[in-house]
Formats: C-alpha cells, sequence, structure tokens
C-alpha cells in the first residue's frame, strides 16, 4: 500500500496536535505540518499543497478584534484556495468550520465564507474534493483557557481557586476533541463527493451553569475529600480529565492516612464516589485480620506478596471454608456478604495486601459486626 501524506494546518493549534498524534500512528500515512508562515509566502505554500493528498484546514483565529478575527480567517482560507488551484493532482480538503457559523459575528462570517469558497473550488475542477465540517464547542486536555472553550477556561479557573462568572447561561453543544479526531480521521477516508457539508453531532449540550456544576463537583471531590467522582458517564469522564489537565502537577499529589498498630499497617490508596475504595495493608507473620462480616457490602481481596490463608464461614454456620493464596501467584477473593471472615499470614515476611469495597468507610455506618469464624 502507498504512503498517503495528509497536511494540517495550524499545526500548533489545539486540536492539531491531537490530530497529528494520531495522524502518525496510523500505518501508511506521512503528517505534512504547515506552519502559519508558510501563508506569508505563495510559493512555500503551494509547495506543502503539492506534496499532499488531503489537507486538514485547522490554522484559524478565535480571539480577537472583530476586523482581524474576520480578516485573518478569511485570508487563510483564500490564500489555501490560491495554492490548491495551481496543483493539477487530486486533492481533498478537510475544512475545520463551525457552528458559528449560523450566527452573524466576524469569527461565524469568515467560517461561512472559508466554507463557500472552499465549495467553489472544489466544483472548478476535476478530482477535487472538499468536506466542510461543521464543529460544535470542542473541549479535551491542551485546550487553552480564555480562547479555545468556556471548559477550557472554567477549568483554568476552577483550579486556581477562582470563581467562574457566568455571562449567560446558554445551552452549548460540546465535542470531546478525541471524538472530533476520530470524525476527522473517517472523514479523510471518504471519497467521491466533490463538495459535502458534514454537521457533526456533539458528545453532549449542557447549560454553561450545569457545566460549571460539574466542574466545581470535581474540584471538591480531588483537593476535598481525594476522591475520583462518579465518572461512569464518558461525558464526565472526559470533563474529568480536562480538568486534570489543568492543575498544576503539585495538586496531583495525595497523602493518605495511615493507621499503624501491632498487626501492622493500613491506608486508602483511592476513593471512588462511584465504587467504593481501593486501600492496602500489611500484615506481619502470624498475624490474623478480620473476624467480622457485612450484611451489605461487597469487598474482594489480593495478597500481592506473602503467603496466607483466607478463612470464611457463613453466619449461623460451623463450615470453615479455607483459601490459600500467595502473591507468587495472585487471586481475588470476592468475599460475599453474611460471611465472617479472616485473612492471616503464615509466612515468614510482612503480607501485602490490596483490598476493595465498594463503599467508602464511614464510622457511623460501617456495616462491620465482629464474629471469629472459628
Amino acid at each position: 500500500m502507498s504512503e498517503r501524506t495528509i497536511g494540517v494546518t495550524g499545526p500548533r493549534g489545539f486540536v492539531a496536535a491531537h490530530l497529528i498524534r494520531t495522524l502518525k500512528s496510523q500505518v501508511g500515512v506521512r503528517v505534512l505540518s504547515c506552519p502559519r508562515e508558510a501563508f506569508a509566502e505563495e510559493s512555500e505554500l503551494v509547495k506543502f499543497v503539492d506534496q499532499c493528498d488531503a489537507i486538514v484546514h485547522l490554522a484559524g483565529m478565535n480571539r480577537g478584534e472583530d476586523a482581524e478575527i474576520y480578516a485573518t480567517n478569511v485570508a487563510l482560507a483564500d490564500k489555501l484556495i490560491a495554492a490548491a488551484e495551481q496543483i493539477a493532482k487530486p486533492l481533498h480538503i478537510v475544512f475545520a468550520s463551525s457552528t458559528q457559523r449560523d450566527r452573524d459575528n466576524p469569527y461565524g462570517r469568515s467560517k461561512k465564507h472559508a466554507e463557500e469558497q472552499f465549495t467553489a473550488w472544489a466544483l472548478r475542477g476535476h478530482h477535487r474534493q472538499v468536506s466542510n465540517l461543521v464543529i460544535p464547542n470542542v473541549f479535551g486536555p491542551g485546550c487553552r483557557p480564555f480562547y479555545n472553550s468556556v471548559v477550557a477556561t472554567f477549568c483554568h479557573q476552577i483550579a486556581r481557586g477562582i470563581e467562574p462568572q457566568i455571562v449567560a447561561d446558554n445551552e452549548v453543544e460540546f465535542i470531546w476533541v478525541n471524538e472530533l479526531v476520530k470524525r476527522i480521521c473517517v472523514q479523510l477516508q471518504v471519497a467521491g463527493q466533490s463538495s459535502a457539508e458534514v454537521r457533526l453531532v456533539g458528545t453532549a449540550k449542557l447549560r454553561v451553569s450545569e457545566l460549571l456544576g460539574k466542574l466545581r463537583g470535581f474540584r471538591e471531590s480531588h483537593a476535598t475529600h481525594d476522591m475520583v467522582p462518579d465518572i461512569t458517564d464518558p461525558l464526565d469522564a472526559a470533563l474529568y480529565a480536562t480538568y486534570l489537565s489543568h492543575l498544576e502537577l503539585e495538586q496531583h499529589l495525595h497523602q493518605p492516612q495511615v493507621h499503624r498498630d501491632e498487626r501492622g499497617y493500613l491506608f486508602e490508596v483511592i476513593r471512588l464516589a462511584s465504587g467504593g475504595q481501593v486501600f492496602f495493608s500489611t500484615t506481619k507473620p502470624g498475624v490474623i485480620r478480620g473476624n467480622h462480616f457485612h450484611t451489605r457490602k461487597i469487598e474482594w481481596f489480593c495478597v500481592l506478596k506473602g503467603a496466607a490463608v483466607i478463612r470464611l464461614r457463613k453466619v449461623d454456620d460451623s463450615e470453615v471454608h479455607e483459601f490459600h493464596v500467595s502473591g507468587d501467584s495472585p487471586q481475588f477473593i470476592s468475599i460475599p456478604v453474611l460471611y465472617t471472615h479472616q485473612i492471616e499470614n503464615v509466612g515468614d515476611e510482612d503480607l501485602l495486601t490490596m483490598f476493595w469495597c465498594n463503599e467508602i468507610f464511614v464510622p457511623e455506618d460501617a456495616d462491620t459486626y465482629f464474629e471469629k469464624v472459628a
């Protein structure tokens, strides 16, 4: 299979950085970046276009003076079209337009103008193809605050203890940058139509106040409770990843409370709002932990190092069941409710054990009833 060259304009931009990483991982694809400087020299731009089988046009201006935004985006599109006019080979241009193209503002008008010009270019010659992607508000790691998205702005402010201000509580359609990159890659494979408008459906629609509420919740979970929030919804997972990317590295450090006694020590590794907690313990040789049961809590045990016996007995029954486990061949043991259980270190070294429980421990409602196994 011959190599296909994909050109990307605006390579230092937020979306472009994600797209280029993805394209470079694909077999049979060569990525060619076009720096903004190339648009200042026609011959350089023609040279760039001539090397490409397809171009993703991402270069543009989002923020600034109204006249400058319009003039910059129009000029970038017009110069790329002028260069493409001089190329005889087949070429597919994928243009990153915006839902703003339906609004009467300088940015929206510049996107609409570019769409019309790219479409006209495709219709003027053979083997020309353009895909005008109408893209909603993009967010994700690397998104610039006060420039790319309200998500980035709010994440930046909340991470630094600044309370964001809502100017207008509109409903906004958002698209996760990874999803956008996937759609662009799919569009690059589409052939046939000389011109197509493709409206991309966003990951979700949220009011600005709903977005802010979610991000505040992330801050509370992360900074106050050292807990991973409920991110079972893909949108929440994407927003949480974006929020974490705006924290200073020092804010990623968590110091668990270590509980020590004559048996060894125990501490939480992670707390999950959607799935309890993971904790870790050491147990000295000959020591037994446990001898209790739960009526609703679910637990899993895994010995990481050392040798142990896990014993279980159903409440109100006399039969004791034993599992001999070792860190040399790790196994998870799930503990059913209404079974009193214990773990004993039967080796000569400290026992290292990882535990998972579906609930976060609350002393006032521990659901822990002490009863010896044997």
